[in-house]
């Protein structure tokens, strides 16, 4: 059974819809298209502030998200995530880079695993994960999202 503290809503972007997933106290998904999350659907001030946030960072308007985010996920998916969220505005990574940034170098596959089970998608940058030749992994709408995140990002930079 759902915790009764969850909460989730859809939300309109320019590059299409995006669910929204919260507790009380912190977003625990931002997903790319409609999802039937836990819990009634219906917009909380959570999921408000994190929709105008993330719209902010479409419109180039945003580098930092300040909603409290708490994905579910194991403790070495919790170990990438965080190491995600450390990737400055505008760089990317690779899964290697982030296997040896959470001291498993051996590991990146099982980040390449994670990265793809990110359930806040641009909150926790899975974006800014790239493969060993600099290319946006994977195809489809989530593929071009990562793509588009990246430019914008590259696009803010440059025009500094």
């Amino acid at each position: 059974m759902a915790d009764p503290a969850q909460t989730h809503y859809l939300y309109r972007t320019p590059y299409g819809p995006v669910t929204i997933g919260a507790t009380r106290r912190a977003v625990t998904a931002v997903v790319l298209g409609e999802a039937a999350l836990p819990g009634p659907c219906r917009p909380t001030d959570l999921t408000n502030r994190c929709a105008t946030e993330l719209m902010e960072y479409l419109a180039g308007k945003r580098r930092a998200f300040s909603v409290p985010v708490a994905p579910a996920g194991t403790d070495f998916q919790q170990r990438v995530w965080r190491a995600l969220r450390a990737i400055p505005y505008g760089q990317t990574r690779t899964a290697a880079d982030i296997a040896a940034a959470i001291g498993s170098p051996a590991s990146y596959r099982l980040v390449g695993a994670a990265v793809r089970a990110n359930p806040a998608a641009v909150l926790v940058p899975c974006h800014r994960v790239v493969g060993a030749g600099g290319r946006t992994p994977g195809a489809g709408r989530a593929a071009r999202m990562r793509e588009a995140c990246l430019k914008l990002e590259r696009r803010a930079l440059a025009a500094e």
